[in-house]
């Protein structure tokens, strides 16, 4: 049983371990000294610590997976050839983008809401979720509460 999934935990593994560290750096770069409160109560705090406990967790799957016995680590390339023109990796890939330009627009002096707004509109339309009007209904609506509760109630200022 564990044969067949040696290498697809292992290079899950690394890929988690990336964005872990990516995780931890940035959730160190956020602002700690927000209202007066210690550096301990700051919006980084929380995130770098999930980052933390995810990363042991990637670390734990890395050597799980190299010590288990199975499969090489070594990808032929006709398997690498046919998951890149898998439809399914051709989505993953488009979601990818997606984010990436979402978080790169992020802060660049463009309203939070309008670059929320933008991508919620973006991802439901790509990946017909819905009707043109339910997805402007459904992505208007998200990100007013979700710049209500974060501005309003958690007391955050969103970039």
């Amino acid at each position: 049983m564990g044969y067949e999934f040696r290498r697809q935990d292992f290079f899950a593994g690394l890929i988690l371990c990336i964005v872990c560290l990516v995780i931890i750096v940035e959730s160190w770069r956020m602002p700690r000294d927000l209202q007066g409160w210690p550096w301990y109560a700051g919006p980084g705090m929380v995130i770098g610590l999930l980052g933390l406990g995810l990363l042991s967790m990637a670390i734990a799957l890395l050597v799980r997976a190299y010590r288990r016995a199975g499969a090489s680590f070594l990808i032929p390339l006709g398997e690498a050839w046919a998951y890149l023109n898998d439809p399914q990796t051709r989505r993953l890939g488009l979601m990818a983008l997606l984010c990436l330009g979402y978080l790169l627009t992020l802060g660049r002096g463009m309203p939070y809401s309008l670059t929320t707004g933008t991508y919620l509109i973006l991802t439901m339309a790509l990946f017909r979720a819905a009707s043109w009007w339910v997805v402007l209904l459904t992505s208007g609506i998200a990100t007013a509460a979700i710049s209500l509760v974060f501005n309003r109630v958690f007391l955050i200022p969103l970039p």
